[in-house]
């Protein structure tokens, strides 16, 4: 069946910026199935040619030369077509409807605006008659700001399409780093018989980010760290680390083991809020040695910067899977702007055995870690102890690595949108977030939230280009643990 894909917002930032160099992709690796239609419609004039020309230029940039082929430019653009309306009015998507959808094609309508208009773009959708058992709606987060602004979000999309129609775009779920601990899991037997306490001392997930808020300064300070990362990508990432086999690779039974997943997360009162939390905030220094300021000194094109601002733009959290698996290990998150690196991963550090055999005088004994590296460059490490050679007495031992990187197989020609795409144009929702998912993951942050308020807990400043608040290094030290600051170090060592 032939697949319109209509793109709301076509000609924003999102749409330039993401969409249309994904699809390209999808076109490139020669994935875009056969007589695909794409439109995007926005409310400023234009013509075809012109609205071309301004995917050509964020095209080329964003692929760059290596990827960017003229010849597979040219038979995507032959695909591409601007319709020109406002679609929260009904009689502009008639219009449209009339002239280009107005046929048995499968459509797949992609809001790339705000939702605190999704719901009028729904009910004109409806009203207009596009809305057939086969359209599909790609909607992007923010998904509100707290459970109840996301429920109130989910209700204007329920009244229109049903949940099997909804697709909610998490892009972490896109990156083949991600996707590959689902293999990882479930296609190595090895692992299962330690993946849970008897053999895990704790877990540690690591999103951290070298750049500031730049132009986006009056969006992130009504949102911050733990809305814009934790509530949808660390905590995605989370489920995928920890919940329990699927039934199978389908979109309802992997939705599913997520699900219990965040049921089962432990809510944090508010009494033990500052014990198992810290929130912090970038002040000025040094990045890769370019002075940059602080939060609070950033400019903004639009927007007056409040100069006493208390979002954060880092977050450590402590938190706890209560279930049979992973009751009692404790899983560490944090994410943070303006830190001194760029990377994330997921580090499982196993338990050791209370006897030793080898001779402490000779190296320091360290627990086995299994290091997935997420980005920027995706691969598995697993720290072990090994002989030091040579004729010293007894038997001396080390830290030693071993690798296998997922990049090793050559150059990427996709990314993580391409591959959502690809799965809403092949109706899988497997890489996709249900409602149920949205709405246990925001109950959990809200508690926090709801914490952090009722204890007037502040942030507490860290100089950028630093690894982040000294009370997150505490959160760790308070347990007789440390955070893995040195692993994307290690990582580079191997690589080079």
């Amino acid at each position: 069946m032939k697949t319109d894909l209509l793109i709301i917002g076509g000609d924003g930032d999102l749409a330039l910026r993401k969409l249309y160099p994904s699809l390209y992709y999808l076109e490139l690796n020669n994935c875009m199935p056969a007589d695909t239609r794409i439109f995007g419609m926005a409310r400023t004039g234009q013509t075809r040619e012109e609205f071309h020309n301004k995917i050509y230029t964020w095209l080329k940039k964003s692929v760059g030369d290596a990827l960017f082929s003229e010849e597979k430019w040219q038979s995507f653009a032959s695909k591409i077509w601007f319709a020109q309306g406002d679609a929260t009015k009904e009689d502009d998507l008639a219009s449209a409807k009339s002239e280009y959808f107005d046929n048995d094609n499968h459509l797949v309508i992609y809001l790339a605006i705000p939702p605190m208009i999704f719901g009028k773009v729904c009910g004109s959708v409806d009203k207009c008659g596009l809305n057939k058992p086969t359209t599909r709606l790609v909607v992007e987060k923010p998904l509100g700001d707290s459970r109840e602004s996301f429920l109130a979000i989910n209700d204007e999309l329920a009244r229109t399409f049903s949940e099997e129609q909804i697709f909610r775009i998490d892009h972490y779920l896109g990156k083949e780093s991600v996707q590959n601990l689902i293999a990882l899991r479930f296609a190595n037997d090895i692992f299962e018989p330690l993946w849970n306490s008897r053999y895990i001392d704790h877990i540690q997930i690591t999103v951290t980010e070298t750049v500031g808020v730049g132009n986006r300064w009056a969006f992130y300070d009504q949102t911050g760290a733990t809305r814009d990362m934790v509530q949808n990508h660390l905590l995605q990432v989370l489920c995928l680390m920890a919940m329990e086999p699927p039934a199978c690779l389908n979109a309802e039974s992997v939705r599913a083991e997520k699900l219990k997943v965040l049921n089962a997360l432990r809510l944090i009162p508010a009494s033990e809020v500052q014990d198992l939390t810290v929130r912090g905030q970038y002040s000025s220094g040094y990045v890769d040695g370019v002075e940059v300021p602080g939060y609070t000194g950033e400019t903004s094109d639009k927007y007056e910067v409040d100069p006493n601002s208390q979002t954060e733009t880092y977050v450590a959290i402590k938190a706890e899977i209560q279930n049979w698996r992973w009751s009692g290990v404790p899983i560490y998150l944090r994410t943070g702007k303006r830190l001194n690196k760029r990377h994330s991963e997921i580090v499982i550090q196993f338990k050791q055995s209370n006897h030793q055999i080898f001779e402490k005088d000779h190296s320091e004994h360290r627990a086995n870690q299994l290091i997935i590296q997420l980005q920027p460059d995706a691969g598995v490490s697993l720290r072990m102890m090994h002989k030091i050679p040579g004729l010293d007495a007894g038997i001396p031992v080390e830290d030693g690595v071993l690798n296998f990187s997922f990049d090793e197989n050559g150059k990427v020609t996709h990314d993580a949108y391409s591959r959502l795409f690809f799965d809403v144009l092949r109706n899988d929702q497997t890489l996709f977030v249900s409602a149920a998912e949205v709405e246990a993951a925001w109950r959990w942050v809200d508690q926090i939230f709801a914490g952090w308020k009722e204890t007037s807990m502040s942030v507490q400043e860290y100089p950028a280009g630093s690894r982040g608040p000294a009370l997150a290094e505490e959160l760790l030290e308070r347990d007789g643990r440390k955070w893995l600051n040195e692993g994307f170090e290690l990582w580079c060592e191997l690589e080079s």
